[in-house]
């Protein structure tokens, strides 16, 4: 039997806007790798909401949808 190791990676809490107007961003149901959120035209990381997940939990994308049950 093979065994997979699967890594363990930080994702991040996101949103669309700029800091100006943080009245009107947009927070997507998501946590996101880095490399996910840099491809995005106005998404910015917030960098103390993030998680440590199994690489094999995220979508072909880098992203895990946000339990709201916790």
């Amino acid at each position: 039997m093979i065994k997979s190791f699967d890594m363990k990676l930080l994702v991040y809490r996101y949103r669309y806007g700029s800091d100006r107007a943080d009245n009107h961003a947009y927070m997507p149901p998501y946590y996101a790798t880095l490399e996910y959120i840099e491809h995005l035209i106005g998404a910015n990381a917030i960098e103390d909401q993030s998680i440590e997940v199994d690489e094999s939990d995220l979508d072909t994308l880098g992203r895990i949808e946000i339990d709201e049950k916790s």
